[in-house]
């Protein structure tokens, strides 16, 4: 069936390419796919060529457009492709060989996913000087710009040995960093055409995402996506005026979409204010509609984001709800494009969003009812080709009319999703219980006077919920009735907005599908635990070093580190160690807390050996003043993380066999066989020390 299933979605990719082209549009109407946006800055990891194509199975399905980075080469050493040399040849970039580029397009186009490329044409690098451009044979013809092909106004005209620029002044905005070239020229109007058209016809892309297009006249865009018979094309248009933005789709014939910066500042300014009123603007000054590029026919040429590569690591970072921010831009009109590192921080909540909606059909021209707008709530009913689904954003608890607890497919702390179409999810599709079940909740990082549970499919439906009960320690308990196919748990203590996905289960395993709750039968229980858990502190291999931790051993939710030396640094005046958890390495601190830390239940916690301790989740953007640490003694310790009891505990490493034997008959010291000094020892097996013998000796 998803051999068939996939089959399906090439044919209709095709289909839709076919038709799309024949309306000469360069983005379809009425489009639902989802855009990628398969990088970030410096992602040379993430995005090979070779590791996105390892994940086709995963990204086709839920995406069917991925953006790439430029894939020219553009001289030697990693480089994001922003300063190109070559166009139509030599596509071995920092990303990889162009052997792998082509396996990588022609596996995504298999599976019915367009690759998008990143076209470069503002500007332009030499080779070996500033104006060098190389020259390039494709097709059977020579391509080839000098400098007549770049503007007069480009800084290399004041620059000592280089060439002098001969062309027209620039159409757009000036970039000082490569030459400008002037798209007034016959010859660069029909390299720009032919490079189009070789990336789409030669490498097989899908389409083409344009950079800098503030930099030439959109006349040219309109030109040369004519002539390439492009399908999918978008504008880099950055700026956040409305007005702005539609008048550089206008200015490319409506021949390309642009890029929703004014909808992503608009984002950007509802949850920096916690005012989502901003959320809203008045359609033609009368009628309440989603803020951006999204109203009207303008949703057709809007792709929306919450952040991009270039925003993330500026002034213009989203820094609110990430998950709540992409349900809003998931359930709007135009063709939402979902940032790598989101997609990769909170992958089965967006996953099951994505799900929401292709089930309801909601594409770029959908019809939006603002149902409401207030400080604490963006609340919208949204049509699509199959159905309808309401959102909401914000911490309000309100329900949009006609649709019950029942109707809930996604949801988190600021959003949740009501549809009554069925959803589809592949492999995290929701299944009924047919017998009830205890759930068990453990509360250690969620720290509530009292957790509620909320289902839902079964035989009760209610919110906020019921209490549960407590077992021991920090889990509770709550037998779920049968038919239940949804889970979400909350604060009993006056504020239901607070919602948590931690869940330790006995008699059946789920594994978690959407941080709305909803959870499978089968799988392990390991697949709700960090690939990989980290110790960050006052060690002797690193103090407080965000790229060498030590890594942990995991068997299932347990992690062990043995033989873990705390050391303060000489000068310290601190009398004890301070250590937390973290499930990512990096070169700061913002690349640490971009990923969950586990720490300690309270602030500088301490911990002795014998002893355990609670284990709290800090999860992704945490402030590193806001994870809390625990505090112990220096010295070697043998440490275990719990994730299912969130628990942790540490050891004191011995050394014993490291101590020699003589006949010295001093009082002795008693140890535990675990290292583990005892005062007053009961009976049992003890190891001994007498000045420097050593002895195990059983206690009476």
């Amino acid at each position: 069936m998803k051999l068939l299933r996939k089959a399906l979605i090439a044919l209709g990719f095709a289909a839709l390419a076919c038709s799309a082209s024949a309306q000469n549009h360069a983005w379809p109407a009425n489009y639902e796919g989802v855009m990628l946006q398969g990088f970030a800055w410096d992602s040379y990891a993430d995005t090979k060529w070779t590791n996105l194509e390892s994940q086709a199975d995963e990204l086709s399905a839920s995406f069917d457009l991925i953006w790439v980075p430029n894939s020219g080469r553009c001289g030697s050493g990693n480089n994001m492709g922003y300063m190109p040399q070559y166009w139509f040849t030599n596509h071995n970039s920092s990303f990889g060989t162009e052997a792998q580029l082509r396996s990588m397009i022609n596996t995504f186009k298999e599976k019915g996913t367009g690759i998008i490329a990143d076209v470069v044409i503002n500007h332009r690098n030499g080779v070996t000087n500033w104006t060098d451009f190389p020259v390039e044979t494709w097709n059977g013809q020579t391509w080839k710009i000098g400098p007549e092909g770049i503007c007069c106004n480009d800084e290399v005209a004041n620059a000592s040995g280089q060439a002098r620029p001969t062309g027209a002044y620039d159409t757009g905005d000036n970039f000082d960093g490569a030459r400008d070239l002037d798209h007034t020229n016959a010859n660069v109007q029909n390299n720009c055409k032919n490079y189009v058209k070789c990336l789409l016809e030669d490498f097989g892309y899908a389409g083409v995402r344009y950079d800098m297009v503030k930099g030439y006249s959109g006349q040219y865009t309109k030109m040369y996506n004519e002539y390439a018979n492009t399908t999918f094309s978008v504008g880099e248009y950055w700026d956040a005026n409305y007005d702005a933005v539609k008048a550089w789709i206008e200015a490319t014939g409506r021949q390309s979409a642009a890029f929703d910066f004014p909808g992503k500042y608009a984002i950007n300014e509802a949850f920096g204010s916690n005012d989502l009123t901003k959320l809203v603007w008045k359609a033609y000054g009368t009628t309440d509609q989603p803020a951006g590029m999204i109203h009207a026919i303008y949703g057709q040429y809007a792709v929306t984001f919450v952040d991009n590569h270039d925003t993330y690591r500026d002034g213009s970072k989203f820094n609110g709800d990430i998950v709540a921010a992409n349900a809003f831009i998931l359930c709007s009109p135009g063709t939402p494009c979902v940032f790598l590192p989101h997609w990769q921080m909170y992958k089965a909540q967006i996953k099951k969003l994505i799900a929401v909606r292709k089930a309801v059909g909601v594409h770029n021209l959908s019809t939006v009812k603002v149902l409401k707008s207030a400080n604490n709530c963006y609340m919208a009913e949204v049509t699509g080709s199959k159905g309808k689904l309401a959102v909401r954003i914000g911490s309000a608890s309100d329900v949009p009319a006609g649709y019950t607890a029942a109707d809930v497919v996604a949801s988190g702390t600021n959003y949740c999703v009501w549809t009554k179409t069925g959803i589809e999810g592949g492999d995290d599709d929701p299944i009924e219980i047919d017998e009830p079940f205890d759930v068990y909740f453990n509360n250690a990082a969620a720290g509530w006077t009292t957790p509620y549970i909320h289902y839902w499919g079964g035989e009760e439906s209610t919110w906020p919920g019921v209490p549960m009960t407590k077992v021991d320690g920090y889990i509770w308990k709550y037998t779920v009735p049968a038919g239940t196919i949804g889970l979400l748990f909350n604060a009993g203590d006056g504020d239901n907005t607070k919602t948590s996905d931690f869940v330790a289960q006995a008699g059946h395993i789920y594994t978690q599908s959407g941080d709305q709750g909803v959870y499978e039968q089968g799988g392990s229980s390991s697949d709700n635990y960090p690939e990989k858990l980290y110790i960050l502190g006052n060690l002797a291999v690193g103090q407080w070093t965000t790229d060498a931790g030590v890594l942990m051993d995991k068997q299932g939710a347990i992690y062990t580190a043995n033989d873990v030396e705390f050391a303060l640094p000489a000068e310290s005046t601190e009398s004890y160690s301070y250590f937390t958890l973290v499930t990512a390495l990096g070169a700061d601190w913002d690349v640490v807390n971009g990923y969950d830390r586990y720490g300690a239940a309270s602030k500088d916690a301490l911990i002795a050996p014998g002893e355990s301790a609670a284990i709290k989740l800090f999860p992704v953007n945490v402030s590193a003043s806001a994870a809390t640490s625990w505090k112990i003694a220096t010295g070697s310790y043998n440490i275990e993380a719990d994730l299912e009891k969130m628990t942790l505990s540490v050891k004191k490493t011995s050394g014993i066999d490291e101590i020699s034997v003589s006949a010295s008959d001093v009082k002795p010291v008693y140890y535990n066989l675990q290292g583990v000094s005892v005062e007053n020892p009961s009976e049992g097996l003890y190891i001994v020390v007498r000045g420097d013998k050593v002895s195990k000796e059983y206690i009476r």
